[in-house]
């Protein structure tokens, strides 16, 4: 898809490259965040393009001057520069509803050693303008011992590799902070989720979670329950993050213990 947008009007000005009265417009944008001016000479648009490079935050004022918002229909974040000389437009983060079959189709071609989640209670995607980044699908705790507790678990997010990195700056943040806030108006207590040992989790720190135990890695297969591993089998920290929600959801009553009744007793 190609657009174009002229700036709008303005006094004439001369040019100091090639003498001529100046032209700076936004000519075309595709979907893929690239983008070309028109100028009125090479040395001008060399110009025009260095000063962007250098100055990130003048490249945003320029180009919503010249009106790329307007014409795309998203919040420009910044000119994200590629390192390769190239600039893109960087549109604010949006987090959307989506299904869970996009979502598990989502997982299964982008996570790098995960499959994707049988079910889950909830989830959601991630877009920069209209590329889809990521997916994050919320569901029960796989560890018995937190299952029946108002706790929920992050069991994927997955962010796709196949784009421009600077494009997806902060996406994992956004998600791992909107699962909780969903998790607390749906009334939970607590959401947890598991890192590799050899990550970070700068990411969950940013959006407010803490490392709270290490995991040691195991086979979930055992003699009486045979089971086919389908993650890599190593040490893990789990996260979690406290929440305070308004409607606690109830918790199933405890049934008094009853004495087995014997012929005895019946006598």
């Amino acid at each position: 898809m190609v657009l174009a947008c002229e700036a709008p009007e303005r006094a004439a000005a001369i040019c100091s490259w090639c003498g001529e009265i100046a032209v700076l417009e936004l000519a075309e944008a595709w979907s893929d965040h690239a983008f070309q001016f028109k100028t009125c000479c090479p040395a001008a648009h060399e110009d025009v393009c260095a000063g962007m490079a250098e100055d990130p935050a003048w490249a945003r004022d320029l180009l919503r001057h010249l009106g790329a918002e307007v014409l795309l229909g998203h919040g420009l974040r910044r000119v994200a520069d590629t390192g390769c000389g190239q600039l893109l437009l960087d549109w604010k983060l949006e987090v959307r509803p989506v299904s869970f079959a996009r979502a598990a189709d989502f997982v299964r071609r982008h996570h790098t050693h995960n499959a994707a989640p049988t079910a889950w209670r909830y989830g959601a995607a991630i877009v920069n303008g209209s590329t889809l980044l990521g997916v994050v699908m919320i569901g029960n705790p796989v560890a018995r011992g937190l299952m029946g507790r108002g706790t929920l678990e992050v069991n994927r997010l997955c962010i796709r590799r196949d784009v421009p990195r600077t494009l997806a700056w902060n996406a994992c943040s956004q998600l791992y902070g909107w699962a909780a806030r969903e998790a607390e108006v749906r009334g939970f207590e607590r959401i947890v989720t598991y890192t590799r040992a050899d990550e970070e989790g700068g990411s969950l720190r940013a959006a407010g979670w803490n490392r709270d135990a290490q995991v040691r890695g195991r086979s979930w297969s055992s003699p009486t329950r045979p089971r086919t591993d389908r993650a890599p089998l190593i040490d893990k920290h789990r996260w979690s993050r406290a929440l305070k929600p308004r409607h606690p959801v109830p918790q199933p009553a405890v049934l008094p213990a009853i004495m087995p009744l014997t012929l005895d007793a019946a006598a």
